[in-house]
């Protein structure tokens, strides 16, 4: 038993090498489930949800991605139903764990376990065995901090879980593991919808502009407003350079902009460690959707020709966000197509993201086109690249 349990930690240590990129596997922690599972040909899977794999005769729940990757292993706890009414990282996690917690029963990694933020309101790993979907599931949420799920049957609680709303912990790994796979996935990604959405009612019948109005994230003047101009008949998100707000905010927020830009990223990591590549923008954006992500973007400012701002992808489902801070000149803009330099941080926290880290730059309102473009300051010492979330990374020092 004590090798099988080797096994584990063998296969995370994976994580971190050239092969971990070779598996079948979207993560090690699957992949050393499925080894101790014995599940035969899992990893020959084509794309697809599968349910004829057993532990303990109760049926589990794998899912295979695009990709050809075992991205879900856990216990089929929930009706298939329940999922469809909301996504929510909640249903992958609490399969996979309450499964992980079964196998893990009587060996050192059930110690390792015991140190998550989980804690057991009532019942424990056992009852997940009992459950088979006709259950009633109930879940609340304190927004960026803590999950309560509760499960009942004839209205009595049989199975209730509190846990922190730490991607880390859902996701099942850490945040080195995280950032490779994001690199290795927006490599990769290919957005396989291209028809314009249906345009909805809500746009007035007269009028030259319209402002769809969208949310705000932490300040006022990030948000996710999208610009429109009537031409003819039809109304369509600005995109020119004559009125540069406008369309970049149309271009960082939404994939269906008109422009073909690619997005030079370079990918801040942990350990004073970078990776660059180029993808295109809207590859970028429609991976971000895929996520789950809310879209905020940020003016900071201009200088000559360039202008910087913010992209904020916002998963509080999850409790993080990716923020990309950008530069885009007059002239890709005027040409409608060209580089767009970016640095990516990716898997922030985002309970440790305050608003005092907004407050400290000095975001423009998207909302007075002629004034702000004639009233923008230069940049400050404090925008571009030197903008870090305040996620616990280690500010870099001089190179």
């Amino acid at each position: 038993m004590k090798k099988n349990y080797c096994l584990i930690i063998i296969l995370l240590m994976l994580a971190s090498t050239s092969a971990w990129s070779e598996t079948a596997y979207s993560t090690a922690r699957l992949q050393a489930m499925a080894s101790l599972l014995s599940l035969p040909g899992i990893d020959t899977l084509p794309e697809g949800e599968y349910t004829h794999f057993s532990y303990k005769s109760h049926p589990l729940n794998v899912r295979i991605n695009r990709w050809r990757e075992v991205e879900h292993i856990g216990l089929s706890i929930f009706n298939p139903e329940i999922k469809k009414v909301q996504s929510l990282p909640i249903y992958d996690f609490l399969e996979r764990y309450l499964l992980e917690l079964n196998i893990a029963k009587g060996t050192d990694n059930a110690i390792r376990l015991g140190f998550d933020q989980v804690q057991f309101d009532t019942g424990n790993a056992d009852v997940a065995l009992t459950l088979d979907g006709s259950e009633e599931f109930r879940y609340s949420s304190n927004t960026f901090y803590n999950y309560h799920v509760e499960w009942l049957k004839k209205g009595k609680i049989i199975l209730a879980i509190s846990f922190s709303m730490d991607n880390q912990l859902l996701s099942g790994c850490n945040a080195v593991e995280l950032e490779k796979k994001y690199l290795k996935k927006i490599r990769r990604y290919r957005r396989e919808n291209d028809s314009l959405p249906d345009i909805d009612n809500t746009f007035p019948k007269d009028g030259k502009y319209y402002i769809k109005s969208g949310s705000s994230f932490m300040a006022d003047a990030i948000r996710n407003d999208l610009y429109f101009h009537k031409k003819g008949s039809k109304w369509e998100l600005i995109s020119n350079s004559s009125q540069p707000f406008r369309s970049i905010a149309n271009t960082m927020l939404s994939m269906y902009t008109p422009g073909d830009y690619d997005l030079a990223i370079t990918l801040d990591m942990y350990g004073y460690k970078e990776e660059k590549d180029t993808v295109k923008l809207t590859d970028w954006l429609g991976m971000c959707a895929e996520e789950k992500c809310a879209p905020y973007f940020g003016m900071k400012s201009k200088a000559d020709s360039l202008y910087t701002g913010t992209v904020f992808m916002v998963n509080e489902t999850s409790g993080f966000l990716h923020m990309l801070s950008f530069k885009i000149s007059t002239t890709t803009l005027q040409n409608g197509k060209g580089i767009i330099e970016g640095r990516l941080f990716v898997y922030v926290p985002l309970h440790n993201v305050t608003k005092k880290l907004f407050n400290s730059f000095d975001y423009k309102k998207v909302d007075n086109e002629k004034k702000n473009s004639n009233s923008l300051p230069s940049p400050s010492s404090r925008n571009g690249d030197n903008e870090r979330p305040a996620d616990g990374r280690a500010e870099k020092g001089n190179k």
